[in-house]
């Protein structure tokens, strides 16, 4: 029998109601490590999702000059939300994701009120357990991809990630080997700032990644800022790939390490393509 959503789906579900503020959802995202907030009404039905691409998009692009916690989540909200049930197949679930070019679904009970959610990760997880043997790293990679030098703006960065089917940049050295990667929670969450201090008559530029949104650390007697770089906000650990592997040890990999993206290198470890959960949903839903 085909795997079911009720195996799959995160009965731990976050939601946030319409009128609360983009700050507060945020904030959320960051605390339970989520990529989507569902925003349902006090019956508990679904009315919208927030995605990170959302956030992106709200800062950057529509609302650009409005601080965050004057925007409600309604303003920014997706409102076409597309559900499933618990009995239907992870196939069914991939195949609605694929068609709305969507990384998640709320599950819903037969009255419509939010019982899970099923994202990417999750089929991802099924195509570990359930595709062992059946596909290489490259019969599923794409050799179009996103690629930026770790001194592009995050401006440029920005503009790559959301021509990118899974949102991902891989950032390359002058030798074309991937040593970072750029997401759209990177780009959502950065808030990266310099302080100046006099030392010796010289500036002396020291950076500061400010956390005080979780009320960490605090960032004082800021004077100047400047335009982060791909550098600056990339993920380091790059664990990368061959295209001979076992594209389900890839999935493993990707579920276990909560990464989203593999960059697939040749024997000198050169980037030739890439593998993300979005061809791996792909791939479900066409079987």
């Amino acid at each position: 029998m085909a795997p079911r959503v009720a195996s799959y789906m995160s009965t731990e579900v976050i939601i946030v109601r319409p009128w609360e503020n983009l700050a507060h959802v945020r904030r959320l995202m960051l605390r339970h490590n989520v990529g989507r907030i569902i925003v349902a009404d006090e019956d508990d039905k679904p009315v919208g999702i927030i995605t990170l691409t959302d956030i992106v998009n709200a800062i950057l692009n529509k609302y650009p000059t409005r601080p965050i916690n004057t925007l409600s989540a309604s303003d920014v909200m997706s409102r076409d939300v597309k559900t499933i049930t618990p009995r239907k197949s992870i196939k069914h679930a991939a195949q609605i994701m694929t068609k709305y070019k969507i990384g998640g679904l709320p599950v819903v009970n037969e009255d419509g009120t939010i019982r899970g959610i099923i994202t990417r990760t999750d089929i991802t997880r099924a195509f570990a357990d359930h595709y062992k043997g059946e596909y290489t790293v490259s019969d599923l990679a794409r050799e179009a991809y996103a690629v930026a030098n770790p001194y592009h703006a995050i401006f440029h960065v920005a503009r790559l990630a959301s021509l990118d089917p899974a949102g991902k940049v891989v950032v390359v050295d002058d030798d074309g080997k991937p040593i970072g990667i750029i997401t759209r929670r990177d780009l959502a969450f950065t808030n990266i700032s310099y302080e100046v201090r006099m030392t010796r008559g010289k500036d002396r530029f020291r950076k500061i990644k400010s956390r005080d949104y979780m009320g960490r650390d605090k960032i004082v007697a800021l004077r100047e800022y400047f335009v982060p770089l791909a550098k600056d906000i990339m993920s380091e650990d790059v664990i990368t790939i061959s295209g001979d592997e076992d594209a389900a040890e890839a999935a493993r990999i990707m579920v276990t390490n909560d990464i989203g993206a593999l960059p697939v290198v040749d024997d000198e470890g050169r980037l030739t393509a890439l593998l993300t959960k979005h061809e791996i949903v792909k791939v479900v839903a066409s079987r």
